[in-house]
């Protein structure tokens, strides 16, 4: 469904005026309107214009019927939904407001309060907890899907979102997660679970940390081999990998990462892949610095192995969340 700025919606529970476009023609900000039954000002409206759009909508709406999920507060509130027939899908959900995907947060900002890195991991483990006792997977965690209200307040409010792909842990035998926070395992051909969530959140923090993204093809300059140039990358910067599954596909990808993570550039004055170990780099980040209390958290998470991997109830247990800033 294509909306329009202006477009007055009616749901279940109020009406909401679209203001303006955050995605395309399906993404809107929208001011709740009098008599609605919602208690809030704003609302950001979601619909889907692809056939993949619909049907992740759908697992969406679907997936806020389950009551963990709707009343988690760690995962960003449905509040409404436009129905054009009751036994139909809805055609538009309808969420809270927050004020910021973590996209839209720099790097300098994200470092200059030193409770926006805690309130974003306990925010997002939490809602990782609760979909581990489900069974489920997010599939999708990065800065697209984490949304923050009170940047720069005392009690900065960290949720996920966007729980359109998130389905059952280990259920999908495709490569699941966007490229650059994508988990080791899942590169090498294993279904994405829980830990996968967890290795994303990892890199999700390096990525808002650092004004340049540590992870990923953002800084590649060869033509095509994207994938393997994203495999090089985990290697110069977290360690070995391991051996993909019998895929001919994925072994062409990893025996060419690992030449690329050695390669010099012609004349030898320095890497291919500049980049050396993700501490290091962030640990010459200056004005503000990132805390050693969070490099070491951020390390507790970036573990090759999944299974010696913490779930993100064992990792909401690390000093750096037990502490006060």
């Amino acid at each position: 469904m294509a909306l329009r700025i202006g477009q007055v919606l009616c749901g279940a529970k109020g009406k909401y005026e679209l203001l303006h476009s955050l995605k395309g023609a399906t993404v809107f900000k929208a001011k709740v309107l009098s008599g609605s039954s919602v208690q809030a000002k704003w609302a950001m409206v979601k619909s889907a214009a692809t056939d993949e759009e619909k049907m992740c909508l759908s697992r969406e709406y679907h997936n806020y019927k389950i009551n963990e999920i709707a009343t988690s507060p760690y995962i960003r509130a449905l509040c409404d939904v436009v129905q054009p027939q009751p036994q139909e899908d809805p055609s538009c959900l309808v969420f809270e407001w927050m004020d910021h995907d973590l996209r839209a947060v720099t790097a300098p900002e994200f470092r200059s309060n030193p409770k926006l890195p805690r309130a974003v991991s306990r925010g997002v483990l939490s809602a990782l907890s609760v979909l581990k006792t489900l069974h489920a997977v997010h599939t999708d965690v990065s800065p697209n899907n984490i949304f923050v209200s009170h940047l720069h307040g005392c009690h900065p409010v960290a949720k996920l979102g966007d729980l359109g792909n998130t389905i059952e842990d280990g259920s999908s035998t495709q490569r699941l997660q966007c490229l650059p926070c994508r988990a080791p395992e899942v590169w090498q051909g294993y279904s994405c679970r829980h830990a996968s969530d967890v290795w994303s959140l990892a890199v999700t923090l390096t990525t808002k940390l650092s004004a340049i993204a540590l992870f990923g093809y953002g800084d590649k300059f060869i033509e095509g081999h994207t994938e393997a140039w994203c495999i090089a990358k985990i290697i110069r910067l977290v360690g070995p990998l391991g051996k993909p599954i019998n895929c001919q596909t994925y072994k062409e990808e990893f025996e060419l990462a690992e030449e690329l993570a050695v390669m010099d550039r012609p004349g030898g004055y320095m890497k291919v892949i500049t980049r050396v170990n993700w501490r290091e780099e962030l640990q010459h980040i200056p004005d503000p610095p990132v805390p050693s209390d969070l490099l070491d958290f951020i390390e507790s998470l970036l573990i090759i192995d999944p299974d010696k991997r913490p779930t993100a109830l064992e990792a909401l247990r690390h000093p750096y969340l037990q502490s006060i800033a």
